[in-house]
């Protein structure tokens, strides 16, 4: 190599190692983290069968629960799992048949659907509700029921005794004629 292939070389070098440069600063400056904290997600699950459904909602920020919807009975049942014991320290239990308009003993085949929502409100009569609601949809006549989940995060707190209780029926919604009302 000579002087001069040197010298002409010399740009292309230079123009190479400012690429270079640029490049990682800004990959560096991408790569930073945002001017907070990433938030937090929450995931809520709903699946059905022919014979269940099945969904998981958040209770308050450090929680879930998870539910299941037999159609054969209509028991809703559902628990809360401690952070203390890893066993479910808060369990539910609520037919809902009666709420969705069928007469006991009567059901034949029924089919429903169970999803989960957000709700940010305080508790019916002086009692604290989760942050979700379950709702209930029968699948033939698209009568929705929402129900509330009572919650106290002391009730899991310690290795406390489990704790049963029941949901609240919050409202009724019937698409085909009929306001939203609760008996």
């Amino acid at each position: 190599m000579t002087r001069r292939s040197l010298v002409r070389g010399w740009p292309a070098a230079a123009v190479a190692v400012a690429s270079a440069l640029v490049g990682v600063v800004v990959g560096s400056s991408l790569s930073r983290p945002a001017a907070g904290p990433l938030p937090r997600v929450a995931a809520m699950t709903s699946l059905s069968q022919e014979s269940f459904a099945v969904c998981t909602a958040p209770i308050d920020s450090t929680v879930e629960g998870f539910f299941v919807l037999d159609f054969e009975t209509g028991d809703l049942t559902g628990g809360v799992l401690s952070q203390n014991t890893s066993k479910f320290g808060v369990s539910y239990r609520y037919n809902v048949l009666k709420d969705l308009g069928f007469k006991p003993g009567k059901v034949k085949n029924p089919k429903f659907l169970l999803v989960p929502g957000l709700a940010g409100f305080g508790g019916a009569g002086g009692g604290r509700m989760a942050s979700s609601v379950l709702y209930v949809t029968d699948a033939a006549t698209g009568v929705t029921v929402a129900y509330g989940i009572p919650w106290n995060a002391q009730q899991t707190a310690g290795g406390a005794a489990p704790v049963m209780a029941e949901l609240v029926t919050l409202d009724i919604a019937r698409p085909r004629g009929g306001g939203a009302k609760v008996q």
